[in-house]
């Protein structure tokens, strides 16, 4: 296939900054904006991203409130705004490769986009200078899928491509020409990731023409040890594909995704199509999916359920014929709860290899949102895992492992103090200290204001909120950091059918700022909120179960300095949206829960992910397990009386005390 990405001659450029592969028609500057990473307090942290447990010290780690480890890419560093997307491997002589994507622009998944690579010599103790394994120019090169060959020590090396103005739902849609879409490239390297070939197109090899989205990887890829199939390298990948001929879908639901293996019997030469899984409507969206070898030859795959109806967002399933095939379709995985993003999977030991135990390895954040990264054990081939252990309680997003002896693994992950996003960092542990039991959670002094509804779901207040006149009685008042968190109890989590959610607010501030927000956060993951959106002249609430989502819109700036009632209704039937006591917005109901597989309960004053700041004044938060009636919904907005029957929330924000909490 012609085009943008055929392969061109390389010459290498060294600077004292990083040694780079470059294409003689695009030169990359030396240097760019640097980001600046703000520092957060332990305590604050600790509320924002709503998790518990204590991270393990690793080789590296040098400042306790930052990731454990050793940053190997940082944002704003090398000429990039966002390094992401980690995978690893280890060469044959022993010698560590860490690919990432660097971002030019930005954090986002579109425009200017390099493969690069970092090595270690030392079993990661230190880190050589940035290489640019791949330059498409102003596009996209990312995606990295690397594998070694045992037999022969080559490191091969999978990416994906596209043009650099092509976003992920335009490809979806199909609204980019075969040139500009995904395109599957391979690459190798002799002298242990020190060199690199041209990258050659294999996208005939390994993507069916009506499959739109693709991404190879992103994690590394496995070489198979039992017969039959010994030696066969194997690759996970996943896809969207277009909908059915005279569908009104444009193939951008989420219900298109799929996932599936690729996989080479001649060292990476020439590549086939393995297993596919091929959803339907209403069952799991495979998506970035991770391989594993089982004793008994068998492939185990574990992918993250893209917005499917299962309860978990993690779904697993087998090959019996070297990745060829897929032995079912994907099911559900509860053992390995995490927000929808990639996670890896790694033959730690194996007694088949004369090991004194089997131990198979997950890693992923234990969420709710992309926080908490932990590594899970299973030592049983994948039958059951432990609840894993928590390595890093900030936030957290993409990861990789690699081997490094019987007892000891390394993780390369996204991670950050304030966003997952900030760096990329490796770190080492031992099975002693995955195995080590978490210490007990510290008690911690709160500030607390008490829920009036008898069910005991008081809401924790941060950082410097206070008390002032409200709409009846006192009120909370909110600075650009303070909000309030509502813990999600049984009763919290059982208004995730049909509910209402009601409140007082009352701001000037011309940001976009959340009223109050539950259960989740991220595209498509189950979860309500409600936002005053000043900029765009308007207010919006949003229901989403995973199977889909109602936005309702009421327009109209409410960010004007007055008092105003809003409440949002989910029925059997419908989904309304009511301001000051009148229904503005209505839409109908979609199947599911907007509470499954969360530890989340309800903010208030912002996002659970620190974002969309409230600056203002809450007073009167209600939660029902029901949707209330029009009459009932105006009775709250004008005379603060709501039904008793179904609250399972009501905070009147007349009272703040400390209270010390585990």
């Amino acid at each position: 296939m012609e085009g943008k990405f055929r392969p061109r001659s390389t010459d290498v450029r060294v600077n004292a900054r990083r040694t780079v592969v470059t294409h003689p028609q695009h030169t990359r500057p030396t240097s760019r904006r640097r980001s600046v990473l703000a520092s957060a307090s332990a305590v604050a942290l600790a509320a924002i991203v709503a998790v518990s447990g204590s991270s393990v010290p690793a080789a590296g780690a040098k400042d306790p409130a930052a990731p454990p480890g050793t940053a190997v890419y940082e944002a704003g560093t090398d000429g990039y705004d966002t390094f992401r997307i980690p995978a690893i491997v280890q060469a044959a002589d022993g010698t560590l490769l860490a690919f990432a994507e660097g971002r030019v622009a930005g954090a986002g998944d579109t425009g200017d986009i390099d493969l690069v690579l970092k090595r270690s010599t030392d079993g990661g103790d230190s880190w050589g200078e940035l290489q640019v394994v791949g330059d498409n120019g102003p596009n996209v090169f990312g995606n990295p899928a690397p594998v070694v060959d045992r037999e022969t020590g080559r490191v091969i090396l999978l990416t994906t491509h596209n043009s650099g103005t092509a976003t992920e739902t335009a490809i979806r849609r199909g609204d980019v020409s075969d040139e500009d879409s995904r395109r599957v490239f391979v690459q190798y390297s002799d002298d242990h990731g020190a060199t690199w070939s041209d990258p050659r197109e294999i996208t005939a090899q390994t993507k069916e023409p009506d499959w739109r989205w693709y991404a190879t990887g992103p994690v590394h890829g496995i070489q198979l040890r039992h017969e039959p199939y010994a030696g066969r390298l194997v690759i996970p990948a996943n896809h969207s594909a277009a909908p059915p001929e005279g569908s009104a879908d444009t193939g951008a639901e989420n219900k298109y995704y799929g996932a599936h293996s690729l996989y080479s019997d001649d060292g990476g030469e020439t590549w086939q199509i393995g297993g596919v899984d091929r959803p339907e409507d209403g069952v799991i969206n495979p998506n970035e999916n991770t391989a594993v070898e089982l004793n008994d030859g068998r492939v185990y795959f574990n992918t993250r359920d893209q917005n499917g109806t299962s309860e978990s967002t993690r779904a697993v399933t087998h090959s019996s014929d070297g990745g060829a095939s897929f032995d079912q379709p994907y099911q559900e995985e509860p053992q390995l709860p995490a927000p929808v993003v990639q996670a890896a999977t790694l033959r730690l030991s194996s007694t088949a290899l004369g090991a004194p135990k089997d131990r198979l390895l997950f890693s992923a954040p234990k969420g709710p949102a992309r926080a908490g990264m932990r590594i899970s054990s299973s030592f049983d081939e994948g039958q059951t895992w432990t609840a894993g252990k928590l390595i890093w309680d900030g936030p957290a997003a993409y990861s990789d492992m690699v081997r490094l002896g019987n007892n000891r693994v390394g993780i390369l992950y996204e991670a950050g103090v304030d966003g997952p996003y900030e760096t990329i960092t490796f770190a080492r542990y031992t099975t002693g200290q995955l195995d080590a039991p978490e210490p007990p959670e510290p008690p911690r002094r709160v500030t607390v204001t008490p829920d009036g509804s008898g069910h005991g779901n008081d809401a924790e207040v941060y950082q410097r909120a206070a008390l002032t006149e409200g709409r009846f009685g006192q009120a909370l008042d909110l600075g650009a950091d303070d909000y309030l968190v509502v813990p999600p109890s049984e009763s919290v989590l059982g208004a995730g059918g049909t509910f209402t959610a009601a409140t007082w607010f009352r701001t000037d501030s011309p940001a976009s700022q959340a009223i109050m927000w539950a259960y989740g956060v991220g595209s498509g993951a189950p979860q309500w909120w409600i936002r005053v959106e000043p900029g765009s002249d308007r207010l919006r609430a949003l229901v989403d179960t995973g199977s889909g989502s109602r936005s309702l819109v009421a327009p109209g700036n409410l960010a004007d300095g007055a008092w105003h009632h809003v409440a949002l209704t989910r029925s059997a039937d419908a989904v309304v949206l009511y301001v000051d006591g009148v229904a503005v917005a209505e839409a109908d109901n979609i199947p599911g829960s907007t509470s499954r597989a969360t530890s989340i309960g309800v903010y208030a004053g912002q996002r659970p992910d620190g974002v969309n700041p409230l600056t203002g004044q809450l007073d009167e938060l209600y939660l029902y397990n029901q949707a209330l009636s029009e009459d009932e919904i105006a009775d709250l907005a004008t005379e603060n009386a709501g039904p008793a029957q179904g609250q399972v929330l009501h905070l009147p924000l007349e009272k703040l005390s400390r209270e010390m909490r585990r």
